[in-house]
């Protein structure tokens, strides 16, 4: 014997859809508990209403729980006993209840008949217990909501723009258009956050160049001059050919007139507060990796060597280098293991770098005077400069008179020298010097000494003074020709060129380069951490001054990858290197993605710090556009007398 649950739905359409479910066990309880088998959700129905049995699978049982019957033939009662071969219909609330059999099973049809149980008054459970019977309906929830969002997000921001359109300086608090900033401004725009129109010119329109350029008109004017340079199809054939992708964005950007090349594609905006960020890396590699092949393939010839990634593509560094005495500033070419580089000097790192021998002694002797160590270090005659960045010219007076002396006389305890860098001067100062002091006296004339009698032996001793006076003016040649001959002063750190005839000594004039790498920057400051044999790996090995010691790139991959960690070589402490770490695209001469306040300012009026109540602005120098920020706060000339001055 078992139940067999049957519910009949009806659809809107008038179809009726039929399920049934077998009940288990003999006993069915029904209720509107959602804990019973046969489950009524009507407010007339109790929550354990009535148990439904049968003994012999043919006779049902149906007895009232609590004290609510239920209705049976017309009449309420409490239990009524059912043959189901007979069938009867029985009602609970709203829902009837019908008892039938089919073959060996019993049918328990329930259905509703009321919308709603009248004894519930046209309540459902569910919204009378709940908040859904007090809030409107869905439908009128989003009409609501749509209506709210249209008001705040769209109408607002585009009245509030419309509103402030013409004025220059906006009131403190808050404006509907700041809604559609995506994220907070960097801190060279902090000032503009509660100006949009300030870059946002037209509504619906994307920031254009003109926006930017009515404010950095400096760096506009500084664009890389190779890139400024180069003819438009040049620029254009050394792009990458775009992808699947790439050409759907294009498309949509061209569909929301979003050109192209905008100065916001590498200076991105609204992405936190803080310093702007870098350019990331594809900027660069889009045009630079694989663009050799391209150019030649477009009829140009390229004038620089392809680069991806330094950690993965990265051409060799070309440095400036004289390759002759004298000579211009050319850049190197690659494939050398040993540049040279002429600055007019002689100089042997090996030698004063050594551990042991004289220069070490010397070193070890000036320890108390100069902070010397055992023996010389890069740092005791190569010093940074004052912002770390790049590394001072070796100077004559201040890094190396300690060691190699151009004393010459002394008087009254204070030592004459040599003047270093003006060779008439010291061929003159030679020449006065031997003219004006007298020459040492003869042993001769001693009053101990012994001498033949006779007047011979007095004019003896008169003729050896008197010589020593007569060749006192070759002397002083000798001592220049020795000055600047082998083993002299001058000699064995600058290249001398003889006169032909007198004394006209020439010294190749000593020109240090203050930056190798003119593409690109480098700043000591950020590795003083680092020791300089660490990078200049044959400064120890140098034995002459012509050796260009820069880093080359293998020194600078152990410890720089590329943007993504990219490497080719074992790397135990790696720091990610986009292009714009070392490389700029604006061509200010700064290090790339300086800090503003390190930057050198271009400063065209001084203006007080404007009133509480509005916004702080920039001034803007350059022609007005649009009228924006045509009002300044300048200093008054007379700003003294409200002090009482």
């Amino acid at each position: 014997m078992s139940f067999i649950l049957r519910r009949i739905s009806t659809t809107k359409t008038g179809k009726q859809i039929i399920r049934d479910q077998a009940l288990p066990g003999d006993a069915i309880t029904l209720g509107r508990d959602a804990g019973n088998v046969i489950h009524v959700a009507d407010l007339a129905v109790n929550p354990q209403h009535a148990t439904i049995t049968s003994a012999d699978g043919r006779h049902v049982r149906v007895a009232a729980s609590e004290g609510l019957g239920f209705d049976f033939n017309g009449r309420t009662v409490d239990a009524a006993d059912i043959d189901s071969a007979a069938g009867a219909e029985l009602r609970f609330g709203g829902h009837r209840l019908t008892i039938a059999r089919e073959g060996d099973a019993i049918i328990l049809l329930v259905e509703r008949i009321d919308e709603l149980s009248q004894s519930s008054k046209d309540v459902d459970e569910a919204k009378a217990f709940s908040l859904a019977g007090v809030m409107p309906g869905k439908r009128m929830g989003a009409w609501t909501f749509g209506i709210v969002v249209l008001l705040a997000f769209l109408i607002g921001p585009i009245w509030a723009w419309h509103s402030f359109r013409h004025v220059d300086e906006r009131p403190q608090g808050y404006h509907a258009d700041m809604t559609w900033s995506s994220g907070p401004l960097s801190s060279a725009h902090a000032n503009l956050k509660g100006d949009c129109q300030a870059c946002h010119v037209q509504p619906f329109v994307a920031v254009t160049d003109k926006a930017c350029i009515g404010c950095h008109t400096g760096e506009h004017k500084a664009m890389s001059m190779a890139h400024a340079n180069a003819p438009t199809a040049m620029l254009l054939a050394a792009r990458h050919p775009p992808g699947v992708g790439e050409r759907i964005l294009a498309g949509f950007a061209k569909t929301f007139n979003r050109p192209q090349g905008r100065c916001v594609e590498c200076h991105t905006e609204h992405e936190g507060a803080g310093p702007m960020r870098a350019t990331p890396q594809k900027f660069c590699a889009d045009c630079h990796d694989g663009m050799k092949a391209r150019l030649v393939g477009a009829g140009f010839k390229p004038t620089v060597a392809d680069a991806a990634d330094f950690g993965t593509l990265h051409p060799e560094f070309r440095p400036l280098v004289r390759p002759g005495p004298g000579g211009k500033l050319v850049r190197a070419m690659p494939g050398k293991a040993m540049l040279t580089d002429h600055d007019g000097l002689k100089f042997p790192h090996d030698l004063h770098l050594q551990a042991t021998g004289g220069v070490a002694r010397m070193a070890a002797s000036f320890r108390g005077r100069y902070n010397f160590g055992a023996k010389l270090e890069c740092e005791n005659c190569h010093r940074p400069d004052a912002d770390g960045v790049r590394i001072k010219p070796v100077e004559m007076e201040r890094d190396c008179a300690m060691c190699h002396s151009l004393a010459f006389e002394t008087v009254g305890g204070v030592t004459r020298t040599l003047r270093h860098g003006e060779p008439d001067q010291v061929v003159a100062d030679l020449f006065a010097y031997y003219r004006s002091t007298p020459p040492t006296r003869p042993l001769q004339l001693g009053g101990m000494e012994r001498r033949r009698p006779g007047a011979y032996a007095e004019g003896q001793v008169y003729n050896i003074y008197f010589r020593e006076v007569a060749v006192r003016p070759s002397r002083a040649e000798d001592a220049v020709r020795a000055v600047f001959s082998k083993g002299g002063a001058c000699y064995d750190c600058h290249t001398i060129t003889p006169p032909a005839a007198g004394n006209k000594w020439r010294v190749t004039p000593v020109d240090q380069t203050a930056r190798f790498l003119t593409k690109g920057w480098f700043d000591h400051d950020a590795h003083k951490e680092t020791d300089c044999a660490d990078c200049h790996t044959m400064a120890t090995g140098s034995k002459a001054a012509t050796d260009l010691l820069i880093p080359k790139l293998r020194q600078c991959r152990d410890c720089h990858v590329g943007e993504t960690g990219a490497r080719i070589v074992k790397v135990d402490t790696a720091t990610e290197s986009p292009c714009a770490m070392c490389h700029e695209y604006h061509s200010d001469g700064g290090k790339p993605w300086m800090p503003a306040r390190q930057r050198k300012k271009k400063i065209a009026m001084v203006t007080d710090r404007p009133p509480r109540e509005v916004y702080a602005v920039t001034a803007v120098t350059g022609p007005a556009r649009r009228h924006l920020y045509d009002v300044t706060w300048r200093a008054p000339v007379l700003g003294f007398a409200k002090r009482g001055g």
